[in-house]
């Protein structure tokens, strides 16, 4: 049965049978093909001790960052897939973007986590061509690049929330039940909002747009819900805290931490503050010592 003969069945329902459908519908979600699947990657590569000229220093600092490991998402399939497939693969994908604390970090993480791996290849590149470089420059390059990382880790942890997935499969199915309650056909939509179909594209079905309408639906409901939990109105532009990227509003635009962090940054503001006027004067005193005559 095609998603549209579903959700037209549905419509045309008493409430017994919707809740049949309904049931029938969350059974093969569920039990699809494409489950939610983590798995581990890796920035490697291999030490060449040779390359390095035998250094002992360079050798020991390579090897310590020639593993690192970092979790993902599944998210492509190769898989023929059906229309409950293309609707479970966005649900896994809300989940781990907005629930999952292991997958799902800004590009930025990723990207560093690889610096070692640059670094090793550009190490070798200047000892093959007789090139100085200082071992401290590259281990700074790739401690700092490793901080970082771990840095902005915290930040995409702290923008989202934690859920367990079988309270997020409730929640999911409470969406679903609404999407079903809501449908309108292309021709309804059309009728409604004015909206001119366009697509030439072969082997394009009713259900494409019916998948879209989920997708789009769940996305828009998850974004209200996250809203509501943190305790945001529809209208508050949220942005994210520079220091621990936990989501404020944003009540100005010179906003730029959590109220939490403002009290840390102006605290560091003040001591620094304390600090420079403490070497001013220190130096106004020694530039202007004090005349013993005149203190007598």
């Amino acid at each position: 049965m095609f998603l549209n003969e579903i959700l037209d069945e549905y419509r045309d329902s008493d409430e017994v049978r919707k809740k049949e459908i309904l049931n029938n519908f969350f059974e093969l979600l569920w039990k699809s093909k494409c489950k939610y699947k983590k798995y581990k990657k890796y920035s490697t590569y291999k030490v060449n001790e040779k390359a390095l000229n035998y250094r002992e220093d360079l050798i020991n600092l390579f090897n310590k960052f020639n593993k690192l490991e970092y979790t993902v998402c599944k998210s492509y399939y190769n898989k023929k897939l059906d229309f409950i497939d293309y609707i479970r693969i966005h649900i896994n994908n809300i989940y781990g973007y907005l629930f999952d604390e292991d997958v799902y970090y800004a590009k930025e993480y990723y990207n560093l986590l690889f610096t070692p791996k640059k670094e090793y290849f550009k190490t070798i590149n200047l000892i093959k061509n007789n090139c100085d470089f200082d071992i401290n420059d590259v281990k700074n390059n790739i401690e700092n690049a490793i901080k970082k990382a771990e840095e902005i880790k915290q930040k995409s942890i702290n923008k989202k929330i934690k859920m367990k997935w079988s309270d997020y499969k409730k929640l999911v199915n409470s969406f679903i039940e609404k999407i079903f309650n809501n449908y309108m056909t292309i021709e309804e939509y059309e009728e409604k909002y004015g909206w001119d179909i366009r697509i030439d594209i072969d082997g394009w079905s009713e259900d494409n747009y019916i998948i879209k309408y989920f997708c789009k639906s769940l996305t828009g409901y998850f974004r209200n819900y996250i809203r509501e939990f943190r305790g945001f109105k529809y209208n508050d532009k949220i942005i994210h805290c520079t220091q621990c990227g936990m989501p404020i509003k944003q009540t100005s635009n010179r906003r730029k931490y959590c109220s939490s962090c403002w009290k840390e940054v102006r605290l560091q503001q003040n001591r620094e503050k304390a600090l420079r006027y403490y070497h001013k004067q220190k130096l106004y005193q020694l530039e202007n010592p004090a005349n013993p005559h005149e203190t007598q």
